[in-house]
């Protein structure tokens, strides 16, 4: 099983997510400037989004569906798990969240469980962020 998430969607459900947490829900304009592009442009991929079932947009704002949500989760899963054991071998905290970052999308999920099993189950990151499970 691999994730059903490219890297630029799971940017984007991060920051919906992130101003949604904050704020309840988020406005295009608030998802286009966290990601220094147009409007047009997040337009765009939130349409995208919309479509593979990842969001909705309510009356309020936009928000994440509960599969967008499990398909975050899992991706947030991939990059901390990478990120542990990265750092487990030697990587400061910052350099293993950058080269998790190159790779983790790639990474199948059955790859990424048996090496969280590996790894002991950690509960955070090296940053101290909780990991899924």
């Amino acid at each position: 099983m691999e994730l059903l998430l490219s890297q630029r969607e799971r940017t984007y459900l991060t920051v919906i997510k992130h101003l949604t947490d904050e704020e309840g829900f988020a406005r295009l304009s608030k998802i286009a400037k966290e990601m220094s592009i147009s409007p047009a442009s997040a337009y765009e991929e939130i349409n995208h989004l919309i479509k593979k079932g990842f969001v909705q947009k309510t009356n309020k704002g936009i928000k994440l569906t509960e599969e967008g949500e499990k398909e975050l989760n899992k991706a947030i899963k991939a990059h901390r798990v990478v990120e542990y054991w990265l750092f487990n071998l030697g990587f400061g905290a910052a350099e293993a969240c950058n080269y998790a970052k190159k790779f983790d999308y790639m990474v199948p999920l059955e790859v990424i469980e048996k090496l969280y099993v590996n790894l002991g189950k950690p509960e955070t990151c090296p940053h101290g962020e909780k990991i899924p499970e």
